[in-house]
């Protein structure tokens, strides 16, 4: 390692723990708990579930393709309750995005975690994403049936992730802090073997 590489990885580990120090909470956070602008779109946990079922691409950050691609989207709007929609294709094509973001900006909270003691993450074991969290909301958070499938994703996420912080679970990933201060600090090991 170089003298400006070592200087580099000293700020970033400097700033990141002033960071990690701050009385405020990440702004990343504190945005999936804000108030929803009128008329925003949301991804909650029940509306993930529907998209599950149609297969949806929008789960994958992606756009419906090929012959499938009226039928997707026609989904898409059923599943977030827009109603019957007559648009200009200029029009659908931003309320395409605007669906897009918000899947993307629910699933941006999504933290990986490990339990004290644990070597690594279990295997799926064919439950995907979905039921595991909602099962958490149920079970471990205390939350009915309708108010777990009602939880907007993101506060799903940072809920979970907060009460598995108290439980003693360390991130595996970039933290919230991390993330929301843009300093990612790669590992040494990590960094030399890029």
């Amino acid at each position: 390692m170089t003298d400006a590489e070592e200087q580099e990885l000293r700020a970033e580990c400097n700033a990141l723990a002033q960071a990690e120090q701050s009385p405020w909470e990440p702004r990343c956070v504190a945005r999936a708990f804000m108030s929803p602008a009128p008329g925003a779109l949301g991804l909650s946990m029940q509306r993930w579930i529907d998209l599950e079922a149609v297969k949806s691409p929008l789960l994958l950050g992606r756009w419906p393709e090929g012959e499938a691609a009226l039928a997707q989207r026609s989904a898409a709007v059923d599943v977030f309750e827009l109603g019957a929609l007559v648009l200009e294709w200029e029009e659908a094509d931003e309320l395409w995005q605007a669906m897009l973001d918000a899947v993307r900006e629910a699933f941006a909270l999504n933290i990986k975690m490990r339990a004290p003691g644990a070597s690594g993450l279990g295997a799926a074991a064919g439950f995907g994403l979905a039921l595991p969290i909602l099962s958490c909301l149920l079970s471990e958070l205390h939350m009915s049936r309708l108010d777990a499938l009602a939880t907007p994703v993101a506060q799903a996420f940072g809920l979970i992730a907060g009460h598995r912080s108290n439980q003693g679970w360390s991130a595996l990933d970039a933290t919230y802090t991390q993330r929301d201060s843009g300093l990612v600090v790669t590992p040494r090991a990590e960094k030399e073997a890029i």
